[in-house]
């Protein structure tokens, strides 16, 4: 089953953004602000000061005032957010580009990166890439990531030369659910199911233990595994949605916390997605994830939600059959890559 996925949500800040035009808004020189006695070369790497982190921004952003918006509301809401931002300057002395690693929940960064109008640029790209996981390295991070469309090939290649490590592809599938009748989950004989209990201590344990064995042979993206605790993966998912006792399913069998099923609803639509499934290593091959599965579509359904996203690594052979089984179809892929700052 699928195990330490990178959400839906976060599909939607990953696209490396292109070169916004100059003309299209005011710039500082960089040679104006005290900070440089004269442009520096391209190239060269430095942390911009508060005067110039608007400009930064926008040479992240891009052309879409979107994304602009959600990165400057990010900015303000976290006042980390320019701990590992990094720039260069163009030849005219403005910043040329930016590779900022923005804090997420889980004690991750996403590493965002302006990206390059040609393959001449990938190799100064894939340098102040590096620089800004350099910076992050030992600071109490976990982990940096970054995704990726697969058909931007430039933008995979500054990744590479940055040094970060190309995890799996992950393909994001969707499902209807249409107000049929819902169908019973089958469970197998001496299963059983609670919601999950993450306001106490033990309750707390037992969910981050269930998350390690489920961890335990995954074929879900295999080298996260150990890159955070699951405790720092809990608290992830628990920073980033809201606990409902309804959607957070816990199975037992035979006494013993066998899978688990967290899902939760995508603010602002009628959908909701599956932000985690596991089942425990020693549980697998006996009926659990179908049920679960199933269970857990009931639960959206008298919910009333109208469609249930997901994420799962496409080597991931066995999880993908569950999926198609329960009437998942892809609706993209993305490219993920991961690089360790401990």
């Amino acid at each position: 089953m699928a195990s330490e996925r990178i959400s839906i949500a976060q599909v939607y800040r990953s696209s490396l953004s292109p070169p916004l035009p100059r003309y299209a808004f005011g710039v500082s020189l960089l040679d104006r602000t005290g900070l440089f006695g004269h442009a520096p070369d391209w190239g060269q790497p430095f942390q911009p000061s508060a005067s110039q982190r608007a400009e930064a921004l926008r040479r992240l952003a891009g052309p879409d005032p979107g994304v602009l918006r959600r990165l400057i509301r990010d900015a303000r809401a976290d006042p980390t957010f320019f701990d590992h931002a990094w720039c260069v300057a163009d030849p005219d002395g403005c910043i040329g580009a930016t590779a900022l690693l923005a804090p997420q929940a889980g004690n991750t960064l996403h590493a965002l990166l302006t990206r390059g109008s040609s393959d001449a640029a990938i190799p100064a790209l894939g340098r102040l890439l590096a620089r800004a996981l350099t910076g992050a390295h030992g600071q109490g991070r976990a982990m940096a990531q970054a995704l990726v469309e697969p058909a931007r090939g430039r933008e995979l290649r500054v990744l590479e030369a940055a040094g970060m490590r190309r995890l799996a592809t992950l393909g994001y599938y969707e499902r209807g659910l249409p107000r049929r009748g819902r169908v019973a989950a089958s469970w197998p004989a001496g299963a059983s199911i609670t919601a999950c209990d993450v306001h106490s201590d033990p309750g707390h344990a037992t969910l981050s233990a269930l998350l390690q064995a489920t961890y335990e042979a995954t074929l879900d993206c295999p080298a996260l595994a150990g890159m955070r605790t699951p405790q720092e993966t809990l608290e992830g998912h628990l920073a980033t949605h809201a606990v409902d006792p309804d959607l957070w399913t816990m199975v037992w069998l035979e006494g013993r916390p066998a899978a688990v099923s967290m899902c939760a609803p995508l603010p602002g639509t009628d959908a909701a997605e599956l932000v985690y499934f596991g089942v425990a290593h020693w549980a697998r091959g006996r009926g659990i994830g179908p049920a679960l599965l199933q269970h857990s579509i009931g639960r959206l359904e008298h919910r009333g939600v109208r469609s249930l996203h997901l994420a799962c690594d496409e080597a991931n052979a066995p999880a993908l059959h569950l999926y198609h089984n329960a009437g998942f179809h892809r609706t993209m892929r993305r490219v993920a890559f991961v690089h360790a700052l401990r």
